[in-house]
């Protein structure tokens, strides 16, 4: 009998698994796994991090214990295996008793090789009776970045892990996480006391994926909602799509309001039953009659969730950390195909934040939250009214500092024009009304630009050949330039809203109507 190696053993895992090739980082944290070393595994969302704890799971004979936070996460992975025909066993809440029985009955006469499991479950004694019946050859630790007190998700029960790890005989251990800076992948190594670990850190960039960030006034949702319903996902391309609340009541209201624009849509939060919850998940994941196009959901929903073919996530709230939008965001476009991701941001959220951190406020043992909320609150903030490249902002703010391929299509409402959603200045908010045949220049403009200014607007009309002229510059974009009267390419490309597309198709007529509204005044 052939003895393989782990390196010919993972590649024959993977072929028996149905996948042709490899995605960058998996084959090294298999082998890992396979030679019994701990690893560190950074891959972003899509990235395929679970298969790299799935394939060794099924190679080997002994247990792997898989822990994740939430139930949906480990119920798609469950189904999606067990239905494959592996011997895969989950423990959760949401189970009755007899399907807990037959999970635990698995576990413990050997034929489940792998379990899945949140960190809660560790205080039961009769879930540490049954794996105590195996030998655990490896704890797979998903999420890992709720180890970390300065993780965006920091949790509690996580950080008994390194502790179980110890209880269970300390398995080989591989935490892997889609949102980790430096400083937490640092720290998750140190929690697990890990022995000379295999580092996986694969490149952030999703190049599918365009970010944009629309900067809303005012405190209602009004504004957002007209964006989300009139000009998002009236367009079937950025459907299916996944759109986050802030707030409960708000998953309720947007999803009704969806319904009734004629969208299969649905709400989904910790408010509801958990078969409930199930039922949604089910009919977003199914393509079957009672599919549903919209899950409108709390950050509850989507973690770990594998639908491929998400066009478009919205936040309809500024979330409380650029790792946590990151990870929301990354749920769209898994199939590698052109796909969107839309804040519709309000400065009002920022207050939320800072009211929500300042509770922490005086409490000695919520120091590191207070301090690590006002880190957070920083980061999304310079995040969202920063005016470089949202794709070069994410990957810098988790260290890794260049793109290695180039987007496919759009960008970012930095680098390239919105031309599918409406100038922020055409959507309804509050501010003071305007008559449509006013030709006032927008504000901050002295008397001697604003000729300019109106040139810039007639000249846009005739760029637009027809189409909204928003898809060319926005009123704010023009103003700038008007006002700073940019004399080259170099300096065009500095203004707000002037990104490479548009420079590369409009900067010679704009840079002559500047140069011909310059000689002018100089006269």
């Amino acid at each position: 009998m052939v003895v393989l190696s782990p390196a010919d053993r993972a590649d024959e895992l993977l072929r028996e698994l149905g996948y042709a090739d490899w995605r960058p980082g998996q084959r090294e944290a298999v082998i890992a796994a396979l030679e019994g070393r701990d690893s560190l595994i950074v891959m972003p969302t899509g990235g395929g991090k679970s298969l790299c704890y799935q394939l060794p799971g099924l190679a080997s004979e002994d247990l792997t214990i898989v822990v994740s936070p939430l139930i949906a996460l480990m119920r798609d992975q469950w189904l999606r295996l067990t239905q494959a025909g592996h011997p895969v066993a989950m423990v959760s809440s949401a189970m009755d008793e007899g399907e807990t029985w037959e999970a635990l009955e698995s576990v413990r006469d050997g034929r489940a090789r792998i379990v899945y499991c949140a960190p809660e479950r560790f205080a039961s004694r009769v879930f540490l009776d049954a794996i105590g019946q195996r030998k655990i050859d490896l704890l797979a630790v998903d999420e890992a970045h709720c180890v970390s007190e300065w993780g965006h998700d920091f949790r509690p029960d996580y950080l008994r892990l390194p502790q179980i790890a110890e209880r269970l005989g300390r398995p080989t251990v591989m935490a892997c996480t889609a949102t980790a800076t430096v400083q937490v992948a640092v720290e998750i190594a140190q929690r697990f006391e890990m022995r000379d670990p295999l580092r996986v850190r694969a490149g952030f960039d999703r190049p599918n994926i365009s970010f944009d960030v629309i900067a809303l006034e005012g405190k209602g949702s009004k504004a957002r909602r007209q964006a989300l319903l009139e000009t998002g996902l009236a367009d079937p391309a950025n459907r299916p799509a996944i759109v986050y609340c802030g707030t409960r009541k708000d998953t309720d209201e947007v999803a009704a309001e969806l319904r009734g624009t004629g969208l299969r849509a649905l709400a989904y939060h910790a408010g509801m039953e958990g078969h409930e919850r199930s039922v949604v998940q089910r009919r977003f994941m199914s393509g079957g009659e009672d599919a549903v196009d919209v899950v409108v959901a709390t950050n509850a929903f989507g973690m770990g969730v594998d639908k491929a073919d998400v066009r478009s996530v919205w936040h309809m709230a500024i979330p409380t950390s650029v790792e946590a939008y990151y990870q929301e965001a990354g749920r769209a476009g898994r199939d590698g195909l052109p796909a969107r991701a839309v804040m519709l941001a309000m400065k009002s959220d920022l207050g939320r934040l800072v009211r929500f951190n300042e509770q922490r406020a005086g409490d000695p043992e919520l120091a590191i939250a207070h301090e690590r909320g006002w880190r957070a609150y920083r980061a999304i903030k310079s995040f969202i009214y920063g005016t470089r490249c949202r794709r070069q902002a994410l990957l810098a703010h988790f260290g890794d500092r260049r793109a290695e391929t180039a987007p496919l299509g759009r960008c970012c409402d930095i680098c390239d024009m919105l031309d599918w959603l409406p100038d922020p200045d055409t959507i309804a908010v509050r501010r003071p009304a305007r008559s449509s045949g006013s030709s006032t220049p927008a504000p901050d403009l002295s008397p001697d630009d604003a000729p300019l200014f109106e040139a810039l607007k007639k000249w846009r009309l005739q760029a637009a050949a027809g189409k909204p002229a928003y898809t060319v510059a926005n009123n704010k974009t023009l103003a700038s330039i008007a006002a700073r009267r940019p004399t080259g390419r170099a300096a065009l490309i500095e203004i707000s809203g002037v990104g490479p597309a548009f420079v590369g198709k409009y900067a010679d007529d704009v840079l002559a109507l500047v140069a011909e509204h310059g000689s002018r005044l100089a006269a």
